[in-house]
């Protein structure tokens, strides 16, 4: 019987390559006769297969790059927290940017990976190169920091032992009753390989209310000159609509641009993929329509 990790490597391909001495999995769909890129930047946790139907739907009229940050899905996972900050993600980020962006450059990015996007934008914006940026998706991010569970302070060998009791909580924040149970053994198979010592650095980084907050501050002055849109899974346990709507908000998402995904969970482009898809292709023809009145 074949992995679902394998599944996911002979539908999107493996390639590592060399990020700032590491080696990480990227996706890339290169399209030679469009100027447009996209990146999508995962969660904590998640990977680039998680984009998996966004990348099928729009690599025909665009390049695409996906990362699997340090320890997350096809990349290495090598026993040193420190390879696993914020600032790291964000540093990797960077040079994956900067090595692969086109004249136009959009971001669809989810949850945790969002905070880097935003973080990102803001380092464009003091090097004036926003203007690279022709917009941002942001996928199932609140105003305030996730809750993260007390276990997350014990040491990593333990919560190696206490990893059934954590996947059972974090199966019920992801996914809504309704979800297909084949959908959910797919992803707790392949989420199982994220080792604990690097879930505990995630934990603690993005439950941070001051780091979240840090990137929202640096995303909201960014985002001024960015045409933006947030889409939330209804039934989300990690983020209520109310906090998705706030952080549209004090984002200067406008309010056409924010969608509530009903029946959704925390990962919409899995399970109502074909709606993300429907919501992300329409925003992205209107960033094509204005690049086309601007020039």
């Amino acid at each position: 019987m074949i992995r679902p990790l394998e599944i996911e490597r002979n539908a999107l391909g493996y390639h590592l390559e060399e990020v700032r001495g590491k080696h990480l999995r990227l996706v890339k769909r290169a399209n030679p006769v469009s100027d447009w890129s996209v990146f999508m930047v995962h969660g904590g946790g998640g990977r680039a297969g998680q984009f998996k139907h966004l990348i099928k739907a729009l690599e025909p009229n665009m390049t695409i790059v996906a990362v699997d940050f340090l320890g997350h899905g096809d990349s290495p996972a090598p026993n040193r927290p420190e390879l696993y900050t914020a600032d790291e993600h964000l540093s990797d980020l960077t040079v994956i940017y900067n090595s692969h962006k086109r004249l136009h450059n959009v971001f669809i990015s989810h949850c945790y990976g969002a905070i880097h996007t935003l973080r990102l934008l803001d380092t464009l914006k003091q090097e004036q190169r926003l203007a690279e940026v022709a917009g941002v998706v942001l996928l199932n991010v609140g105003i305030r920091a996730p809750y993260v569970s007390m276990l997350s302070s014990l040491p990593a060998f333990l919560l190696e032992y206490l990893r059934p009791l954590a996947r059972s909580s974090s199966n019920a924040a992801i996914f809504p009753p309704k979800t297909d149970p084949a959908l959910i053994e797919f992803e707790n198979a392949i989420t199982s390989n994220n080792r604990m010592y690097m879930m505990k650095v995630l934990a603690q980084d993005c439950g941070s209310q001051e780091l979240w907050g840090q990137g929202l501050a640096c995303g909201k002055a960014a985002m001024e000159g960015v045409p933006g849109a947030l889409l939330c899974g209804e039934e989300d346990g990690l983020f209520s609509v109310q906090s998705c709507r706030e952080m549209a908000q004090y984002l200067g998402v406008p309010s056409e641009g924010f969608h509530m995904v009903k029946g959704a969970g925390h990962l919409p482009m899995l399970d109502h993929s074909e709606e993300v898809i429907g919501i992300v292709s329409e925003f992205l023809t209107s960033l094509h329509g204005a690049q086309q009145t601007t020039n």
